[in-house]
């Protein structure tokens, strides 16, 4: 059989171009996850007790806010929004531990660093427990979730890899047990053809009205099973309302779930569960007129959160109508829902910023009270999936900040900030929180047994009663 020159110059080329394609074709970011190692439960008698409570290095000329924590075996890493003044723009810090949080690096810029005016803004942490770390945010100036991954522990960390769909608003993170899928979820925007030009002293009170009629929000929810490279757009939970998520959990055979705060009628505060890829959702209210008492459907820090534990029961700790209780609820189907239990102080004057998480049979509680003029962050957990509740700790209350009253306490940053806990595997739980003027405040609480303790132990005390009697820490 007799082939032409052309017709083997042509099959060269196109084995050549194969042969290029294969050979720069990018490998698997890494190829399994290891077993994860048994959860070693807190004895039956324990109680949770705070070790120690510290501010994170501070970075010259930074002010950090909105941190959110992730922590493995090995390591503990923070990642917070850094702002600058001069010239006024906001960055990505990340802090690391190697020891259990007991020390800590001076926290580096990890994101190239944002030109004047320009803002990296809403981090969320996130990590498979077998050091590898993913965190997303948004950066003003182009609109899209960046996600950014580390295999070496939040050592180095990767380019940014968009999720390629417009503008987005309060990006979360979720990482599903076997480590191999991760879900997104964004309040997503553009703006219609209609769209008014906005110009300085214009004079028509229309205007603002205009301008948010000709914007479109919608939910997003995307998932990847690439470990980031690649994303499916799933059907949003919601139609054309502003949602802004809070928490997004997703499971080994992809089942998500998400809370929200959905705008108007005084906001509402919402999950949403889909077993079949976005193609239904079902909605559950859990604070319905969150804020009626604020203009900003939003702000003011009372968002739902959400964790997954170890027996795929979802757990929701959100903050009552007009901030003035924390409640925890559990579903173990994912579709009815437990009754609620409040977790707070009666004497708490308003709450905010709960946030979760669950590992093992462990779940885990943070959140802020305030009391006068000052605030105070308060930790609960449960050793047996969220059927009972520990006695409260303050996790501040050797902490004096710009505050004079007795009870000390600290000054929150603003009404947009996020706090975060997670469980370590190994029995500590580490909680991170901002202050105004302090920086980010690192938190360890730890199970210990009453037992053990009688024994001669040299842990940390047991909570005491005194600790939390509906009044603010003396």
């Amino acid at each position: 059989m007799f082939i032409s020159w052309k017709t083997a110059v042509i099959v060269l080329i196109v084995a050549a171009i194969a042969a290029l394609l294969l050979w720069h074709r990018p490998p698997p970011w890494f190829d399994a996850i290891p077993p994860a190692s048994p959860y070693s439960s807190p004895h039956r008698d324990s109680e949770p007790s705070v070790m120690e409570t510290c501010t994170l290095p501070s970075l010259a000329n930074y002010t950090p806010s909105k941190p959110v924590v992730a922590a493995d075996e090995a390591h503990v890493v923070v990642v917070a929004q850094g702002m600058v003044n001069d010239p006024l723009r906001s960055d990505m810090l990340v802090w690391r531990s190697s020891d259990g949080g007991e020390t800590w690096n001076r926290p580096d810029n990890v994101a190239p660093q944002a030109r004047g005016g320009e803002f990296y803004f809403d981090p969320w942490l996130e990590t498979d427990g077998h050091g590898h770390f993913y965190f997303v945010y948004g950066l003003s100036s182009d609109g899209r979730p960046m996600i950014r991954r580390s295999k070496d522990a939040a050592q180095t960390w990767s380019d940014a890899l968009p999720i390629n769909w417009k503008g987005c608003d309060r990006p979360v993170l979720a990482i599903s047990p076997n480590g191999r899928r991760l879900a997104v979820a964004a309040c997503m925007g553009e703006k219609s053809g209609t769209h008014p030009s906005r110009r300085s002293g214009s004079s028509n009170l229309n205007l603002e009205e205009k301008y948010r009629a000709a914007f479109r929000y919608y939910a997003g929810v995307f998932v990847s099973r690439d470990h980031g490279r690649k994303w499916e757009k799933w059907p949003s939970p919601f139609d054309n309302e502003q949602a802004i998520p809070f928490a997004i959990v997703i499971d080994d055979v992809e089942r998500v779930a998400a809370s929200w705060i959905i705008a108007g009628e005084g906001s509402r505060s919402v999950v949403s569960v889909s077993e079949n890829r976005g193609r239904s959702w079902a909605i559950i209210l859990m604070a319905e007129s969150l804020q009626p008492d604020r203009a900003h459907p939003f702000n003011g820090e009372r968002f739902p959160v959400m964790a997954l534990d170890e027996q795929s029961n979802l757990h929701v700790a959100y903050v009552a109508t007009r901030g003035t209780e924390v409640i925890v609820r559990r579903s173990a189907d994912w579709r009815s829902w437990g009754s609620a239990a409040s977790l707070s102080s009666d004497a708490a004057e308003e709450v905010r910023m709960a946030a979760i998480d669950a590992c093992g049979p462990m779940v885990h509680v943070t959140w802020m009270e305030r009391f006068g003029a000052s605030w105070h962050a308060y930790y609960r957990g449960s050793r047996d999936y969220g059927e009972t509740w520990s006695k409260p700790c303050c996790l501040s209350k050797a902490i004096v900040l710009l505050d004079s009253s007795p009870s000390g306490g600290f000054q929150i940053s603003s009404d947009d900030d996020q706090s975060s806990v997670r469980d370590d595997g190994l029995g500590r739980v580490h909680a991170v929180w901002s202050t105004r003027g302090g920086g980010v405040m690192h938190a360890i609480v730890k199970w210990s047994s009453k037992a053990v303790k009688a024994a001669g132990s040299h842990g940390p005390e047991p909570v005491a009663e005194s600790d939390f009697n509906g009044e603010p820490p003396r």
